[in-house]
């Protein structure tokens, strides 16, 4: 007989004798459904104990899945509502570092950008500037300038508020711009709008904006001549053609400048910068470095640098300032000097600066009395075919040093036009009837009363500035036949004769004039001589004494 273990009374046996675990008095049910599940009860019971695991992980694996799911549907629900605030607020609201007219309108509304844009559009000055020119534009009211709210409209209108994100990335990642104060005028078309294209305000004065600005650019392109050439190009304190001199004549590109102007207007830009190429090019838009190849080239052909002497002074130069404007380009920029102005400039030279013969002097005499005198023999006088070919051989041999110009007729000194050119002088006044002699120190050293030629009869004295020809003792003055019998009307001789005006006229002793005469500066005109300077003999010996031949005798009113 087998014994049985001990077991509770609520454990049964089975055939197998293997103990199985009593159902719940609630599942306890007759029939097969009853068996199976305490079958299946029972071999829950005896499986190991590690088997239950699996299935305890399926569960908690299962419940966070579901977690999982639930907060992603709340993010989406944020998102979604995020994306719409944004799409609302977009469609209203300026983005960050947005700019109109220079004012900064970053997250602020439509009716916000407005005010602010007014606001910067008050007062409103603009400034077109740079290389020498100046010209300033004040607007009265800011709707002259900008319609806020339709700027400001067209800005948000491209806002695309369904972009919203994409923009905000970019606004937020670009660089703040800075205000807009400053507009370069550029003379290539294609970087500025034409001017029908630029957009502005309907009350903005468009045609008189432009006039004025016009007007400026054109007085200021007035003193440019705006082409290359020899004498634009040459700089007088360089001594030599310089690119920057050359630069310096281009004339300002007025439209150009006038759709930068206009642009600025349009964005409130502050100040129109000029740039390089605010100006129109020079030789049919020759590169700088074409330009500067060319200059080099001129520079190879002004070495000479000569003085011109005279009398001990140095009278003119000719030097690179001189022979630049002998200087031409052809349509290649290459420089050719031509020597042939050298004859005219020459000739100039000779009439502004070297013949003093004949030309106006004024002087003031020792006494005190101004004298202003032109006419006469007495001077310099230059030997302008000589000189001529003197400055040509310097140019062919780029000579450096002085030339002394050649002359046909010299002075004591040289002072320059206009200015006294003698040393010893005898001056002889018509008006006052009487002759002074002067040595070159300006001492008095003789005078007398005179009798010069009687106008009325139509035999004045020739005035002017006359070298004494010759000193002569004992000669007969002989007349003309103006009476037309064969003969001179007259044969008068003399002891003391001292012609100035050829041998014609001169100063002699008179022994048939009274003493009286000579002391009466009315004399003259009933007395007067034929045209000679009569004078009393024992003054006249006098005179002859101290006077050389070649001194100066000066004849005045």
């Amino acid at each position: 007989m087998t014994e049985m273990p001990n077991t509770p009374a609520s454990q049964s046996h089975n055939n197998n004798g293997h103990v199985t675990a009593p159902l719940p008095i609630g599942s306890r049910t007759a029939g097969t459904s009853g068996a199976k599940r305490g079958a299946s009860s029972h071999a829950a019971h005896n499986a190991p104990k590690h088997a239950k695991e699996p299935a305890k992980k399926h569960n908690d694996k299962h419940s966070r899945s579901h977690k999982g799911a639930a907060a992603l549907g709340v993010l989406c629900c944020l998102l979604i509502a995020l994306y719409g605030g944004g799409v609302f607020v977009f469609s209203r609201t300026c983005y960050p570092n947005t700019k109109v007219a220079g004012a900064d309108l970053s997250w602020l509304d439509r009716d916000s950008s407005v005010a602010r844009v007014r606001d910067a559009a008050e007062d409103y000055v603009l400034e077109v500037s740079g290389d020498g020119f100046t010209w300033t534009y004040e607007a009265e009211h800011a709707n002259e300038v900008i319609d806020a709210a339709r700027a400001v409209d067209n800005v948000m209108a491209h806002n695309e508020p369904a972009l919203w994100p994409v923009r905000l990335a970019r606004a937020l990642m670009a660089s703040p711009e800075k205000p807009a104060n400053a507009t370069s005028a550029n003379a290539q078309s294609g970087k500025l709008p034409e001017l029908d294209k630029i957009e502005l305000p309907k009350t903005f004065d468009r045609d008189a904006f432009l006039a004025s600005l016009d007007a400026a650019i054109d007085e200021f392109n007035s003193a440019r001549v705006g082409t290359f050439d020899a004498a634009g190009a040459f700089d007088p304190e360089a001594g030599s053609f310089t690119l920057t001199k050359a630069l310096s004549n281009r004339k300002l590109d007025k439209d150009a400048i006038d759709r930068a102007a206009l642009v600025a207007v349009s964005t409130l830009a502050a100040r129109v910068e000029l740039t390089e190429r605010s100006f129109t090019p020079l030789a049919g838009g020759a590169t700088e470095q074409e330009l500067q190849h060319a200059i080099d080239r001129a520079n190879e052909l002004i070495g000479t640098n000569v003085n011109l002497k005279m009398g001990g002074s140095v009278v003119s130069t000719l030097d690179g300032a001189q022979l630049a404007q002998w200087i031409t380009f052809d349509e290649a920029l290459n420089p050719t000097l031509n020597t042939e102005p050298v004859g005219q400039w020459v000739h100039e030279l000779a009439k502004t600066h070297i013949d003093t013969v004949g030309s106006e002097r004024t002087y003031t005499r020792p006494d005190g009395k101004t004298v202003t005198v032109s006419g006469g023999t007495y001077g310099w006088m230059s030997d302008e075919a000589r000189l001529v070919q003197l400055l040509q051989d310097a140019v062919s041999n780029k000579q450096v040093g002085d030339i002394e110009i050649p002359l046909k007729r010299s002075a004591a000194t040289w002072s320059g036009m206009g200015k006294p050119d003698w040393g010893a002088y005898c001056d002889i006044d018509l008006t006052e009837q009487h002759a002074r002699y002067y040595d070159a120190a300006g001492n008095l050293v003789w005078e007398s009363g005179c009798i010069t030629g009687n106008p009325n009869t139509g035999n004045a004295t020739p005035t002017g500035v006359f070298s004494l020809n010759a000193k002569t003792r004992n000669s007969t003055l002989i007349g003309l036949d103006e009476d037309k019998d064969g003969e001179p009307d007259y044969k008068t001789p003399v002891a003391y004769w001292m012609p100035f005006v050829g041998n014609a006229v001169g100063m002699h002793d008179a022994t048939w004039q009274s003493a009286a005469s000579f002391s009466n500066p009315k004399a003259y005109t009933w007395t007067g001589s034929h045209g000679c300077v009569n004078l009393p003999p024992d003054r006249a010996a006098a005179l002859f004494d101290i006077i050389s031949k070649g001194d100066c005798v000066i004849v005045h009113n």
